[in-house]
């Protein structure tokens, strides 16, 4: 059996670690903390050891979960969307954990689904999917930095997180759960920024969002505007066959069901 009862001088600088850099730590935050009390090959060897015998939690390489007490030796205490936002930098938690976040989503899920500027990724940690879906500059927007558990994380603002389903996913389960939550939760959401942040998707999302808030008697009148200029049409799903001539768009009729 491994001895897991740290010394005084590890207990420290644990201790240390999480008062200056928190639960999730980058090998550069543990050497410079360690180094404190031993030279540099010393503190990578404890920090192995540490890492061995569980109190260092590997996330990925040079990425560590700090574990704080012999009955936390896990991932579940520490925020999902924290860990997201570690894995990849310049990135943000989106669809269902930004919505389940904002209490708009119940269902479960392990993968976790982040919008990034660099890279399209998977990874896996503690039984759950970390995916990165990559995006061009221009829809990089509409996220905000929380504390959650201690930890600031960036997160998608509820209207986007609703958007970012609309483009990057056009299945008919995707727009029947954007279409349930204008529905359910309208009254939470910013109508107005809705609409500006709609503008900046592409004319199918234009087209999309305009006609599942027209479905809802909501306003659209900013998107219209910006439709009744284009001539093209577009389709909702690939199995859209019905035609909308104000959103000159193809849709679904099981999608507002």
């Amino acid at each position: 059996m491994k001895n897991t009862i740290l010394s005084e001088k590890d207990h420290t600088l644990i201790e240390n670690t999480l008062l200056k850099h928190g639960r999730i730590v980058r090998i550069a935050d543990l050497m410079h903390v360690f180094t404190t009390e031993y030279s540099a090959a010393s503190a990578h060897n404890r920090i192995n050891f540490l890492a061995k015998i569980g109190w260092l939690k590997r996330i990925k390489q040079g990425l560590y979960l700090v574990i704080d007490s012999l009955t936390a030796r896990s991932q579940t205490d520490v925020s999902l969307l924290a860990v997201a936002n570690a894995l990849v930098e310049d990135s943000y938690v989106s669809l269902a954990h930004a919505l389940n976040h904002y209490q708009m989503f119940d269902q479960y899920s392990t993968t976790i689904v982040s919008i990034s500027k660099k890279e399209s990724k998977r990874y896996i940690f503690d039984n759950h999917t970390f995916k990165y879906v990559k995006v061009k500059q221009a829809l990089y927007f509409g996220f905000t930095e929380k504390l959650v558990d201690g930890q600031q994380v960036r997160i998608a603002e509820a209207e986007k997180a609703l958007l970012d389903y609309l483009y990057l996913d056009t299945s008919f389960s995707s727009a029947s759960i954007v279409f349930e939550k204008f529905r359910d939760h309208h009254q939470y959401l910013d109508l107005k920024k809705l609409q500006e942040y709609t503008l900046l998707c592409g004319i199918t999302v234009i087209r999309k969002v305009g006609f599942l808030l027209d479905q809802l008697q909501l306003d659209s009148t900013l998107l219209h505007e910006r439709v009744r200029q284009n001539r093209g049409v577009s389709r909702f799903t690939t199995d859209s066959q019905l035609f909308n001539a104000k959103w000159r768009l193809y849709y679904d009729d099981r999608i507002i069901g």
